[in-house]
């Protein structure tokens, strides 16, 4: 397999790699083109619009309705780790399926670069840095605010757990969500960042999908995914929203 295959497809540009290189980087050879997800994300609002003026709106109700069982759930989607979504899942991802929970953030990766790109070139403030009566619960961030890196990548986790693990998909989908949730929860991203994150996730993740990396990668965890749909003695934990 060492001839290189190319696609080019809906904000699709990919590489088949060796089969060497897919060991050990599943993701090898996907390179997404991050202009194609443009349209899908939009503009943000404009400073001093009535779509602003709702952003500020909610990030103004959850400061004074927020309370600390709330915040501290918020924190427990600070860090991007695929580990959060055992709850989900029912299982322990790292020690039950550990090529899995290794290959994902390679794909993850590649959501990151193309949320960047967009990021960068809207450059728009963070809501605290514009507003400041905003007083943010989650650790301050000095990238700009659109889209929301947390909740693309949390989105767009959800949804690729979910295509590996289609029994757990609602549980997997809203825990995803709530990673984004928290970010406007905590005043770090307009609500209007989030949503345009679950867009460009829903997006990205069609596209990752479709991919020969993807296809192979499901292949190779074929094992782990039995394995991770063993529920504990007690059955599946519930899940806190």
């Amino acid at each position: 397999m060492n001839r290189s295959i190319h696609l080019i497809a809906a904000g699709l540009s990919l590489v088949a790699a060796p089969w060497s290189a897919l060991r050990a980087n599943p993701a090898a050879g996907l390179a997404l083109n991050a202009e194609a997800y443009s349209a899908v994300v939009g503009q943000p609002p404009a400073a001093g619009s009535a779509e602003e003026a709702k952003d500020l709106a909610i990030l103004r109700w959850n400061q004074r309705t927020r309370y600390p069982q709330a915040v501290e759930h918020a924190w427990g989607f600070l860090n991007r780790d695929v580990g959060v979504f055992d709850t989900a899942i029912g299982a322990n991802l790292a020690k039950a399926a550990p090529t899995l929970a290794k290959g994902l953030p390679f794909f993850l990766k590649e959501v990151d670069r193309v949320k960047n790109v967009l990021k960068n070139r809207f450059q728009r403030p963070r809501p605290f840095v514009s507003h400041k009566d905003l007083k943010p619960c989650l650790p301050l961030e000095t990238s700009f605010s659109f889209p929301s890196g947390h909740s693309t990548w949390y989105a767009a986790a959800g949804l690729l757990l979910a295509d590996l693990l289609p029994q757990r998909r609602q549980r997997l989908l809203a825990l995803g969500l709530q990673g984004g949730y928290a970010r406007a929860y905590c005043q770090v991203h307009y609500p209007s960042d989030v949503l345009a994150s679950e867009r460009l996730a829903r997006a990205i993740s069609r596209d990752i999908v479709a991919s020969p990396q993807w296809r192979a990668f499901r292949r190779q965890v074929a094992a782990e995914r039995r394995a991770l749909l063993q529920p504990p003695p007690g059955g599946l934990p519930l899940l806190s929203h």
